[in-house]
């Protein structure tokens, strides 16, 4: 059992490992950019995003291929393709550049075409009207250069959000929750994202109202973050009466928000950015006003008590800084107030208790161009779905969305049931991590029976083809 469990987690350390190449990417302030796929950041200037002014640029998002190349990015107002030129009908989004997390890209769960772009409006310029938001992009149109779907532009899910947004694999390994936080209210929103789109809802009553103090639509700012493991959501609040931070449980399964823990210290503290390490032991929180700092809190502190978490607050840097956000090296960004912007600082060991997690101020120069207020939102984890699109099938899978297949129990042991539509015909295939065909069945529909008794442990791609529709599932043998 031990073996097996190791094997397992070779397995899964392999998967991660791979998959985070869709964050290799990044664009953000005022035509900054890094990329990460020589391993260190180098500094990108033929980005397009653009400052805003006296409100700065914050929000943006990212998305690449599993191979690290740029597929497109957004402010929450406009799309640019991987040319940096406005995607089609990628402009007039709903979004705000002036929010702290103005956008979230999410591949559909089965899809390499397809791409949910959320959005959050701002407290400055929109004061909150659009609410929360998506759009669709198919990026195999105009010869890979994407097309936001006509009608599927600014939906909206919920009024009046604050500007906090974040995602989370879901537990099944295959779909994702989407998280918001809705403002004038204690609810955090989990939404269900699938192959079929936004299936359910979870509307969570815990921690705090936003805004606090009711100081009105200021208190908007801040950031929310996961866990890499998803286990865990963290919260800033920074112009609230008193400002917020929190932490919280989160159920990959239910999408519940649970045991809300607050690690505010000081009410007058304006916090802005929030971010946990790379093996989720440590809660990073920074302030974006009057040199307050960058604090850390130790989350294994006694056994994760909440007094002792608390108690374990440690000044990182004195230094104002605004977002943070986890890269795929491990490592820790940050933009900091009063260097102009022409600098990320960041946190080089974050798994490391205290000030060995070595803090580096101004540590990598953006070749002139300017963070401003803002770097891109990605998922923690960086388990993306995606991984190089192909558009020579003439397959509409946005067409056929609504189609889906099941498949239980997964994780499967001896054997695992495929659920298929009774009135469509499909050709199954089950291939292991390396892409070799271990089970085929054609003409296959309604239910059908698979023994995987003599599968080795790990994870498997169960996928259904007929001419209408590829349909791709996860399934893991345990």
């Amino acid at each position: 059992m031990k073996l097996r469990l190791i094997f397992l987690l070779l397995i899964l350390t392999f998967i991660t490992s791979y998959g985070q190449k869709q964050g290799n990417v990044w664009y953000f302030g005022d035509q900054g950019g890094l990329d990460f796929n020589t391993g260190n950041p180098i500094a990108l200037t033929n980005g397009a995003t653009y400052d805003v002014g006296t409100d700065g640029s914050e929000g943006t998002a990212v998305i690449s291929d599993s191979s690290g190349s740029l597929l497109f990015y957004t402010n929450g107002q406009k799309i640019w393709n991987k040319n940096h030129q406005i995607m089609s009908n990628g402009d007039s989004l709903l979004g705000n550049v002036s929010s702290t997390q103005a956008a979230l890209i999410i591949a559909q769960p089965g899809s390499n075409r397809y791409f949910y772009v959320f959005t959050t409006d701002d407290f400055y310029n929109d004061q909150l009207k659009y609410g929360f938001r998506y759009s669709i992009v198919d990026i195999c149109l105009n010869n890979g250069f994407g097309n936001v779907i006509i009608n599927q532009k600014n939906i909206k899910l919920l009024d009046t959000v604050a500007e906090k947004l974040t995602a989370v694999r879901h537990a099944n390994g295959i779909d994702y929750w989407v998280i918001t936080h809705k403002y004038f209210s204690d609810a955090f929103y989990s939404y269900h994202l699938s192959s079929s789109g936004i299936i359910d809802t979870v509307i969570s009553h815990v921690g705090s109202i936003h805004p606090a103090g009711m100081i009105g639509l200021a208190g908007a700012i801040g950031q929310l973050k996961a866990s890499p493991n998803g286990q865990k959501l963290a919260i800033v609040n920074g112009q609230s009466a008193p400002n917020i931070a929190e932490y919280f449980n989160f159920d990959k399964s239910t999408g519940i928000i649970s045991n809300c823990v607050s690690i505010q210290t000081n009410p007058n503290y304006s916090y802005y950015g929030v971010s946990f390490s790379p093996d989720n032991s440590k809660l990073y929180i920074s302030c974006w006003l009057n040199n307050n700092g960058v604090y850390q809190f130790n989350l294994n502190a006694a056994g994760g008590n909440s007094d002792s978490v608390k108690a374990s607050k440690t000044l990182i840097t004195s230094l104002t800084s605004y977002p943070m956000q986890l890269a795929v090296d491990g490592k820790i960004y940050l933009q900091r107030a009063g260097n102009s912007g022409k600098y990320l600082s960041k946190i080089n060991n974050p798994n490391n208790l205290g000030l060995n997690c070595n803090y580096i101020d101004s540590a990598v120069y953006l070749d002139g161009k300017i963070c401003s207020s803002g770097l891109p939102n990605f998922i923690d984890s960086y388990d993306y779905s995606n991984t190089i699109y192909n558009c020579e099938t003439g397959i509409d899978e946005f067409k056929n969305k609504t189609l889906s297949i099941k498949i239980y129990p997964n994780p499967a042991q001896e054997n695992f049931t495929i659920e298929l539509p009774e009135k469509e015909i499909f050709s199954l295939s089950v291939s292991d991590i390396m892409g070799r065909k271990i089970y085929e069945r054609k003409n296959s529909n309604g239910i059908v029976k698979v023994a995987c008794s003599d599968f080795s442990n790990g994870i498997y791609f169960v996928q259904a083809i007929n001419e209408k529709n590829i349909i791709t599932y996860k399934l893991i043998k345990e």
